[in-house]
C-alpha cells in the first residue's frame, strides 16, 4: 500500500508497508522506529501506490512526526477493506479534516473496521483437513 525507501550511511532498503518483517527492515539499515520525515541520518522517501486511491489519500494526511511503526499499523489495518468500507473511510477523512496516522487509525477503530486477511474479504471458507480426514476415518 505504501513504500518507504530508507537511506543511512549509503545503505539503502526499501519496503512495502504493511509488512510482518518491519524492525528486520530498519535494522538493516541500522536504525530504530524513526519519523517518516527521517532523521539527522538517515532519510525517508514515502510512495503510495498509484493505483489504489486509499494509499494516496492516507499518505498525503500523515505528519511528519507519524512514526514508521504507526503508519505500518495503519496499512495493515485497512489494506483489506470491503470497497464500501473505503469509500466511507475516505469520506470521513476528508470530511472530518483528519491527519496523522494515529488519528487515522483511530477513525477506522471508530468505524469497527478490523484488519482482516485477503482470504477473509472475498468470504472464502478454509475447511480444516484434519477434521475432513477425521470424518472420513
Amino acid at each position: 500500500m505504501i513504500r518507504f525507501i530508507i537511506e543511512k550511511d549509503n545503505v539503502n532498503v526499501a519496503f512495502d508497508a504493511p509488512t510482518d518483517l518491519l524492525y528486520d527492515r530498519l535494522a538493516f539499515v541500522r536504525v530504530g522506529d524513526i519519523p517518516i520525515s527521517g532523521t539527522e541520518n538517515a532519510s525517508v522517501r514515502i510512495i503510495p501506490w498509484a493505483d489504489v486511491k486509499l494509499a494516496e489519500v492516507i499518505a498525503k494526511r500523515f505528519s511528519d512526526d507519524d512514526k514508521i511503526s504507526e503508519v505500518n499499523a495503519l496499512c495493515e489495518k485497512v489494506k483489506y477493506m470491503q470497497p464500501s468500507d473505503e469509500k466511507a473511510f475516505i469520506e470521513r477523512l476528508e470530511n472530518e479534516d483528519v491527519h496523522g496516522a494515529a488519528q487515522m487509525f483511530d477513525v477506522a477503530d471508530e468505524m469497527g473496521m478490523e484488519a482482516a486477511s485477503e482470504i477473509n474479504r472475498y468470504d472464502y471458507v478454509e475447511y480444516d483437513e484434519e477434521s475432513i480426514m477425521e470424518q472420513r476415518m
